[in-house]
């Protein structure tokens, strides 16, 4: 399978920024492999929260993260502040692809690439169901420009 090449910041249309931490880095001081999926989920995590989308009490459905992957590409660490741009790359009837990128700083070029698969499932049952309409809504201003 051919290696990804990075993207420019305009690839993404919205951006979370997220603060590194002192124990993100690990011996060879940048971050640790394992944190760079933790932040990325975190960022996915702060825009789907703050438009509704991920709330196991409430009636919603919830999206699940089934598949995900990631390309590095340049070193981070603390105490870099990075920006997250998220894309959607593909929306089904109960699933979606959302591709993400990591840009330390004011970067233009992103030092590392992940692809989240997410279904939509009921929080009740945890089978998977439709996106209502209104997260549908949201998830189309993830579509590139």
């Amino acid at each position: 399978m051919p290696r990804s090449e990075p993207r420019h910041r305009d690839a993404y249309p919205v951006f979370e920024t997220i603060q590194t931490r002192w124990n993100d880095n690990d011996q060879y001081g940048h971050i640790y492999n394992a944190t760079y999926y933790e932040l990325f989920d975190s960022a996915m995590n702060i825009w789907m929260m703050a438009r509704g989308m991920l709330d196991p009490a409430g009636p919603d459905p919830i999206a699940v993260v089934v598949e995900n992957g990631c390309t590095f590409f340049r070193q981070v660490s603390f105490p870099d502040t990075i920006h997250i741009g998220m894309r959607l790359a593909h929306l089904g009837n109960s699933s979606l692809e959302i591709e993400m990128g990591m840009f330390r700083g004011e970067d233009q070029i992103e030092s590392a690439q992940a692809r989240f698969v997410l279904v939509s499932v009921d929080p009740q049952n945890r089978r998977p169901t439709p996106f209502p309409d209104h997260q549908r809504q949201a998830l189309a201003t993830l579509r590139p420009c």
